[in-house]
């Protein structure tokens, strides 16, 4: 594959901050007291969130905003509770840009149950199993990874993605799983652990990389740099890696404006790969001109 040397620089000028947004929706009329005591619950795990020292790997980006949702749906007993949880994450910034940043990083587990301890403090990293800050904890963790592969510097062929060092105090918290029924309970985030550890998924979070920085290019009016990734790009897609009509449904307005700076038979190759959106891609084809910040 011919690669192109590339790297980042400028976005270490901004202000390097994560922002979280913690929302626990419990619709009980007949338990007004404990609907008060998580929701107040929650607004002190959202500010532990935004106060944690998440060390970041590097500072060459503007803002990571994550929302953490967790709809309660019953009580089972005492302090637990089941539901699910729905976490969108993605990279943000005060400029406004032709092709915009989106919070497209998305996880969601059902049928959990989990204990909150709304009569105390939240404790972030409190290591039990069960607890709504662990799983809190655990797609924190999963989400500041998926950014930081975006955010990785494809400046080699094999370039390293940055998102490992957050996969890796994920993994660690699979040492607190001490029984069967821990596990048990883990299992979607058991898979999950696997999946990175196993390296399942590195194509997707190469690809992932390589649209970022594409489309960073893109963003400050350097598209004919940003043509230089279609090639690996379409190496990715074209492989026998399983890309879902998900993600193209998250990422085709990104897609349409990389391809957009190639030639027609790489738009061609895009359609074949996504044709439902045929001619929302054909509208796009030859405007590569139309880039830059938008104020």
């Amino acid at each position: 594959m011919k690669f192109i040397l590339l790297l980042i620089f400028s976005l270490s000028l901004y202000s390097q901050t994560s922002v979280f947004t913690v929302r626990m929706l419990f619709i009980r009329s007949d338990r007004p007291e404990v609907v008060t005591k998580i929701n107040a619950f929650a607004t002190a795990l959202e500010n532990q969130l935004n106060s944690y020292n998440w060390d970041f790997p590097h500072n060459d980006f503007e803002r990571i905003e994550t929302n953490i949702n967790i709809n309660i749906e019953k009580i089972v007993s005492g302090n637990t509770f089941s539901g699910m949880i729905t976490v969108s994450s993605g990279p943000a910034s005060d400029q406004r840009y032709f092709v915009p940043l989106s919070k497209n990083i998305f996880f969601t587990e059902r049928d959990l149950n989990f204990v909150i301890d709304y009569d105390n403090d939240p404790k972030l990293e409190n290591n039990i199993p069960g607890s709504v800050e662990t799983l809190v904890m655990f797609y924190s963790l999963l989400a500041m990874g998926e950014n930081f592969d975006r955010f990785s510097f494809t400046d080699r062929p094999n370039f390293r993605l940055e998102g490992d060092f957050y996969y890796q105090q994920m993994y660690s918290m699979e040492n607190i799983l001490t029984g069967a029924g821990d596990r048990r309970d883990w299992d979607r985030r058991l898979e999950l652990i696997n999946t990175y550890r196993m390296e399942r998924n590195t194509g997707l979070r190469r690809l992932n990389a390589l649209m970022y920085n594409a489309v960073y290019f893109i963003n400050t009016g350097k598209s004919p740099r940003a043509k230089l990734f279609i090639e690996p790009i379409k190496e990715i897609i074209g492989s026998d890696l399983n890309i879902t009509e998900d993600f193209f449904t998250r990422n085709f307005y990104a897609l349409a404006e990389i391809f957009a700076t190639g030639t027609e038979e790489d738009m061609a190759f895009l359609i074949g790969k996504d044709p439902s959106r045929e001619a929302f891609y054909k509208n796009r084809a030859g405007r590569s001109g139309r880039t830059g910040q938008t104020r």
